[in-house]
C-alpha cells in the first residue's frame, strides 16, 4: 500500500467524496476540489482546525457544539466505515466479511466513533453533498 492509496476526490452527480488520508492543505492545492468547498476550507475550517490535519482525523476529533461541526451538518457529511465480522458458514466453517455502512455525522459521532478510536472499525472515506454545497453561502 502507497502513501497516497486514500489520497483521492471522486466526484459522482451528487456527491464529492474524499479519501480519509487527504489534509486539508493537499485539498487547497488540488484542481478537482470544488472551489466553494475550498472557500469554506480557508473561511471557516481553518480558523478552528490545523489544516494539515487529515478530514478523517478532523472528523474523529470534532466537537458536536462546534461551528465546524454545524458546517458540516449543512454540507451533508457522510461518513463510510468498514468493520470485518466473522460468521459462521452451513458447514461450520468461520468466513470473515466487511460490512460497510455510510452515515451521516450526526450519527458517526453518536454511534460509531469511540469504535473507530477503539480500531474495531475504520474510515473508507467522507463525502459531501453537492446539492448541499451548491446551497450554502461562504
Amino acid at each position: 500500500m502507497q502513501n497516497d492509496d486514500f489520497k483521492y476526490v471522486i466526484q459522482d452527480t451528487g456527491c464529492v467524496y474524499f479519501g480519509r488520508e487527504l489534509t486539508y492543505t493537499e485539498m487547497m492545492a488540488r484542481e478537482d476540489v470544488p472551489f466553494k468547498f475550498k472557500a469554506i476550507i480557508n473561511g471557516h475550517i481553518g480558523k478552528d482546525t490545523d489544516l494539515n490535519q487529515t478530514i478523517a482525523a478532523h472528523v474523529l476529533g470534532i466537537d458536536t457544539a462546534s461551528f465546524t461541526y454545524r458546517i458540516f451538518e449543512q454540507l451533508k457529511l457522510t461518513v463510510r466505515v468498514c468493520y470485518q465480522t466473522k460468521r459462521q458458514g452451513m458447514f461450520g466453517k468461520s468466513r470473515e466479511r466487511w460490512i460497510h455502512k455510510a452515515c451521516p455525522i450526526k450519527q458517526f459521532c453518536a454511534e460509531y466513533r469511540d469504535q473507530v478510536k477503539a480500531h474495531q472499525m475504520m474510515i473508507e472515506d467522507i463525502s459531501i453533498s453537492k446539492l448541499a454545497l451548491m446551497v450554502i453561502s461562504t
